[in-house]
């Protein structure tokens, strides 16, 4: 404690234009004497119009807004919103179809979440999620989200007792595989090689896509050209849209980005599945055999 020293702290409305150069030099009284650099404050504007994790970090550093959940978040919700047009799965019936499927671990938020792509660019995503049924209201406490709210309104799947039941995960993929042209089931392969072991050995087109930097950051990447693009329909999924919130980005040095959790209660695993599933459909890779399709003509001996 020092008498001597006055501490001023200057900040702007959350809902305030970021972009109006009267609220950075209100913030930021420096600016009249050339701290910080007017034309360098300009040009982290402009890249932060196209990038909403930049765009974050140029609210909270340059003018102090302060955010709920991460300080390097993945999109603003606001950009994200605009996709919230309601997805017909009926229409979506035999269009190519990739899902990919994030098995947490057993106590947590599981999530299918399938990606179709659109003719403008674009994709059209729906998630099923699945949680244990019992010590739900604990759970939604512990969160605080209102996982008995989602569950009756058919958001969320919960399984008996105390932990996720992954036989009923797998046949739900199977029959969303009966119900939808599945070009491709992408799992994390960690808690999921059984579950993908059984599932291609019934000719399932299960495939592994590991976490790391190389298989998600163009996966990201293309999931944010989406969103920003307003080319991502998700229905404005509650549960989805909850997890989404939640990202933090982590980035290295090449700009590579990977999502991770901004707190230990958070979860994301919806999010990650749509990112696993828009990367695939991205690829537009199929393990469907020509054999199985039900277009296939069949195998011809000569």
């Amino acid at each position: 404690e020092d008498p001597a020293f006055l501490p001023i702290l200057f900040e702007a409305p959350r809902d305030c234009d970021w972009r109006e150069e009267a609220i950075w030099r209100h913030v930021n009284p420096g600016l009249a004497h050339g701290y910080p650099d007017i034309d360098g404050l300009r040009q982290l504007a402009r890249e932060a119009e196209s990038r909403p994790g930049d765009r974050e970090s140029f609210r909270q550093l340059h003018l102090n807004i302060w955010l709920d959940h991460s300080t390097d978040p993945f999109v603003d919700m606001t950009v994200y919103d605009q996709g919230g047009a309601p997805v017909d799965l009926d229409a979506l019936r035999g269009l190519p179809c990739w899902l990919a499927v994030d098995l947490s671990s057993t106590t947590d938020l599981t999530a299918i979440v399938a990606a179709w792509r659109t003719d403008d660019g674009g994709y059209i995503a729906y998630p099923w999620f699945f949680c244990p049924g019992d010590n739900l209201r604990r759970r939604a406490e512990r969160d605080g989200v209102p996982y008995v709210l989602w569950r009756d309104q058919g958001h969320i799947t919960t399984t008996p007792g105390n932990v996720v039941d992954y036989d009923y995960v797998e046949q739900r993929i199977r029959d969303l595989c009966t119900e939808f042209d599945v070009q491709e089931i992408a799992f994390d392969p960690h808690m999921a090689r059984q579950t993908i072991t059984r599932l291609i050995a019934d000719g399932l087109p299960a495939v592994e896509m590991r976490q790391g930097w190389v298989t998600m950051a163009p996966a990201i990447k293309e999931l944010e050209r989406a969103i920003i693009a307003g080319k991502f329909q998700h229905g404005n999924h509650p549960v989805l849209r909850w997890n989404f919130s939640n990202i933090a980005v982590e980035t290295d040095k090449a700009g590579n980005q990977t999502f991770h959790k901004g707190k230990s209660t958070d979860r994301i695993d919806g999010a990650q599945a749509a990112a696993m599933a828009v990367g695939r459909a991205f690829l537009g890779e199929s393990n469907v055999s020509a054999y199985n399709s039900p277009d296939s003509p069949g195998l011809f001996i000569f």
